[in-house]
């Protein structure tokens, strides 16, 4: 029985020695991956926030501005692994169409406020964008929603990393049209979730300039003005670190139209993740992050020491129980020497008494 126990010791030690040899070299790499069938949907809300609302009104196009309302934005992200597949690169790079839309709530009713279309490829490991497959961005309006442009990125888009560290990154800004640093700030739990904070401040400068209607500024002007767009904005997100994943986005935005008319909001306000988006993704990125760490981190020790320790176990099992077979074995021998002994001084004792008899039949 110790040998049977031995030699089943003995192969789940080395089973558990290899996967620990294997675990951050080869089992990692593989989970340390973003997929490419990317499919998830987060929602955004701000409070009194100030926009403008463009619209049809009396089959014309109109543009209102709106104050103290309530904005949700809905997003998207779909993985299209076509788009990589066309050029041989699923294997190190996806790509990923997210769509954006923005609603607010006028007398209590959802109205549409913006709608986004955008195409971006990355690599699946740093995370970082590659412009490799025709990476685009909606440029429409009112006119042609669904109007597209090529676009060439830079810095990291989607996520951070695997493997996040407490460092700066440069993270990409589309109304800036360019990557600007993002700084690591604290550590911060959510719903049991351990995050880096990243805050990324963009003071307001102007971005563009644009011809638009007079009566933006003023009920009683008409025709069109020249306006200098101007943005501003504070970006913090919650990062899980394992896997890099935004478990809460916050935007902290002033993005106006200035002009010798006076100043009108375009985007005014705080929005970020809803907390059925935050409590989600943290119960959902936590528990995958923490198992990416363990496999990345003390797994393949913790394996190796407990496979050596069964292989130790096992080998000594299996020694022992040769030595108990070869000690019954001996024994088995002695035994029969023994009772070979006995059989021959029997027969001797037996001729003794016979002689005996003998002498004392003559005497």
């Amino acid at each position: 029985m110790r040998r049977i126990v031995g030699a089943i010791l003995v192969v789940l030690g080395a089973l558990l020695l290899g996967l620990g040899l294997l675990a951050k070299p080869y089992l990692y790499p593989r989970l340390a991956t973003v997929p490419l069938d990317q499919d998830s949907t987060s929602i955004s809300e701000g409070k009194n926030m100030s926009v403008l609302y463009p619209h049809v009104k009396n089959g014309a196009a109109a543009i209102d501005a709106l104050k103290g309302v309530d904005v949700k934005s809905t997003r998207t992200v779909i993985g299209i692994p076509g788009k990589v597949a066309e050029q041989d690169l699923q294997s190190s790079t996806a790509f990923w169409q997210t769509q954006v839309k923005s609603e607010a709530n006028v007398g209590g009713k959802w109205v549409p406020l913006s709608y986004s279309d955008e195409g971006v490829s990355f690599d699946r490991v740093s995370a970082e964008v590659t412009n490799c497959c025709g990476d685009y961005k909606s440029v429409g309006d009112l006119d042609n929603p669904k109007k597209t442009e090529q676009v060439t990125r830079s810095g990291h888009y989607f996520k951070f990393p695997f493997d996040t560290q407490q460092q700066d990154y440069d993270w990409w800004d589309g109304d800036l049209g360019k990557a600007v640093p993002i700084k690591f700030k604290q550590v911060e739990d959510l719903y049991g979730t351990q995050t880096y904070v990243f805050e990324q401040e963009i003071p307001k400068s102007q971005i563009a300039s644009r011809e638009v209607p007079a009566s933006l500024f003023s009920t009683t002007g008409t025709g069109n003005v020249s306006a200098k767009v101007m943005y501003g904005n504070t970006r913090t997100l919650w990062v899980e670190p394992n896997t890099g994943v935004i478990i809460k986005g916050q935007e902290k935005v002033d993005k106006t139209l200035e002009s010798s008319a006076g100043t009108v909001a375009m985007t005014v306000g705080t929005i970020g993740y809803n907390e059925a988006t935050i409590e989600d993704n943290a119960k959902t990125w936590g528990s995958k992050g923490s198992l990416l760490g363990l496999i990345r981190g003390p797994l393949g020790w913790i394996l190796g020491l407990l496979g050596v320790a069964l292989l130790g176990l096992g080998a000594f099992l299996l020694l022992a129980g040769r030595r108990n077979a070869e000690q019954q074995a001996q024994h088995s021998t002695r035994s029969g020497d023994a009772a070979v002994d006995d059989t021959d001084r029997f027969f001797t004792e037996a001729e003794q008494t016979t002689r005996r008899r003998s002498d004392v039949d003559r005497g």
